[in-house]
């Protein structure tokens, strides 16, 4: 005996063929729509076969639809997407379908889908089925979009909610709005917003202000960071120590260290209890710029207090032991760092392999390399990048290439930064055409090789004595507007000159002036002396480089 969907659809068939006024209801459509979804494979034909279009397509129908394949959320998607394939897109201006009443079950189905996709249904169900999420739902989707760095997304579910009864939203509509224009690099838009809802009594979002103020302090708009510490202040919401923390780090990021140490002892004076990150934010920032003793002073002032170090802030101050070559004290920090339980990882392993390999100990950077192997710490690409490059200064090239072969087997993508060292060398070394084959690799795998791997090709073309390779290539360079370094421009006038290409090494002449460089005097001797053993014919240009040099 036919299963029960299958004779509802007969039934429901014959009777809308045999008397069209007695076509299926909404309901016994979407019991047999329902159904099919669920139970066959690619339910699209066959729904289209078993249900007029106009029935099938009816609001009412689809809802009825929906609701019953909520409890599945793949069937659900499915059945939104095929909704949509086979309804006119809305267009500008024209009006949204009548909202329905809130449906059970809608806000737990579109939380559960990652945030591009519950943003794609979310405007599937307002446009054709005239249904909403909650707006704490709505809010926990942005959220969500934002956590996953897609601020477009929150802007494309505010869009959709804007048929909503409960549109505009609330505050924690506003913040996530204000937070997504923050991460799309438009803080302006998200300070009005923030203003906007202010006049309208709503107090701005700590963390949407924070959000905000990091991104004027990323631009390097100390004012507008300003502007925004006023406005929450006279807003009734007084920045905390995580806005302050958030502005003292993009200071030292922007090369303002002394500003960024005047805000924190500012905010010291003013009773603000500081915590582990905001010590830890000040710590990192003074090793990064070098004043040790600024970097002593808080870490004492810290541990005075009672507040552990964290592993970061440890980190901080091995990494600036070993990039000032100073390994007895980077190694006593680093077991103080282990006797305190923290354990070794990835990134502190990664300190002593960068500093050994910056004062070209390579051979004991290698011997952390392997170390880590024997205490189950897996290598990332960052070790591998620090390592081969290292490997490719002291000449290492060889060893250079095993480790990048190592890499490549351990499943680990390459990155530019691996690329790098080993084109320079490849270079250095005038294995130019493997080179090429390196950036042809680059290119093939997404990866733009940087300006100076392109100045290294022509100047290994050019210590080969393949000044037409390095023509060729500088030609490539300027057509993509790649601009090549003055010491680049320089060889090759060298390499033409020596090889009594004059006209050639005049023409690079002429793309060196107009792009602003000199030419150096190493090799202005050597094209002047290859001129004035020529004939009268190079006279108005010898002419013109003794007058520009």
């Amino acid at each position: 005996m036919p299963p029960p969907w299958r004779l509802l659809a007969r039934r429901l068939c014959s009777t809308s063929t045999r008397d069209p006024a007695h076509a299926p209801t909404p309901a016994a459509a979407a019991d047999l729509a329902a159904a099919t979804v669920l139970r066959v494979p690619r339910f699209e034909s066959r729904l289209l076969s078993l249900l007029p279009r106009a029935v099938l397509f009816d609001a009412s129908c689809l809802r009825l639809t929906f609701a019953r394949l909520l409890p599945f959320p793949a069937p659900s998607l499915r059945f939104l997407r095929f909704v949509s394939s086979h309804l006119p897109a809305p267009t500008d201006g024209a009006p949204a379908p009548a909202a329905s009443p809130p449906l059970p079950g809608i806000d737990a189905f579109l939380l559960r889908l990652p945030p591009p996709v519950a943003a794609e249904a979310a405007a599937i169900l307002a446009s054709h089925l005239g249904l909403h999420p909650s707006l704490p739902a709505l809010n926990a989707a942005s959220r969500a979009a934002l956590h996953a760095a897609r601020p477009d997304l929150v802007f494309q579910l505010f869009s959709t909610f804007s048929s909503s009864p409960a549109f505009p939203g609330d505050a924690a509509t506003v913040a996530c709005l204000a937070r997504a224009c923050a991460a799309d690099g438009r803080p302006l838009d998200g300070l009005r917003l923030l203003r906007d809802a202010a006049r309208r009594g709503s107090p701005p979002s700590p963390v949407a202000a924070g959000d905000l103020i990091a991104a004027f302090a990323a631009d390097g708009n100390f004012a507008k960071v300003s502007d925004t510490l006023h406005f929450m202040i006279a807003a009734g919401c007084p920045p905390d120590t995580v806005v302050y923390q958030r502005i003292i780090h993009q200071l030292f990021a922007q090369g303002m260290g002394g500003e960024a140490l005047r805000v924190f002892r500012e905010i010291k004076l003013r009773g603000y209890d500081i915590d582990r990150v905001t010590y830890t934010t000040v710590i990192d920032g003074l090793c990064k710029i070098h004043r040790l003793a600024d970097a002593q002073q808080t870490w004492d002032e810290m541990v005075g207090k009672g507040i552990e170090p964290n592993e970061y802030a440890y980190c901080s101050l091995v990494d600036y032991y070993c990039k000032a070559g100073d390994f007895e004290k980077a190694r006593k920090m680093y077991d103080e760092m282990l006797g305190k339980g923290f354990k070794e990882s990835a990134t502190s392993c990664n300190i002593l392999i960068t500093g050994f390999c910056v004062h070209g100990r390579v051979d004991e950077a290698v011997g952390v390399f392997e170390e880590m192997v024997t205490k189950g710490i897996e290598h990332d690409v960052i070790t591998y990048n620090t390592l081969i490059q290292g490997l490719c200064k002291v000449g290492k090239f060889g060893q250079a290439i095993q480790m990048y072969e190592q890499l490549l087997s351990s499943g680990l993508k390459p990155t530019v930064s691996t690329f790098t060292p080993l084109i320079d060398a490849m270079c250095e070394e005038g294995e130019v055409h493997a080179a090429v084959d390196l950036i042809k690799l680059m290119q093939a795998m997404g990866l733009e090789p940087l300006v100076r791997s392109n100045d290294s090709v022509i100047n290994g073309f050019c210590k080969i004595s393949r000044s037409d390779e390095g023509m060729a290539w500088l030609a490539g360079m300027l057509k993509n507007n790649i601009k090549p370094r003055e010491q680049t421009f320089n060889a090759l006038v060298e390499s033409l000159s020596t090889s009594g290409r004059l006209d050639d090494a005049l023409l690079v002449l002429s793309t060196m002036f107009k792009v602003g460089f000199e030419l150096s005097r190493f090799a202005c001797t050597i094209l002047v002396d290859k001129l004035c053993t020529r004939n009268v014919s190079y006279s108005h240009e010898l002419d013109d480089i003794l007058v520009s040099n």
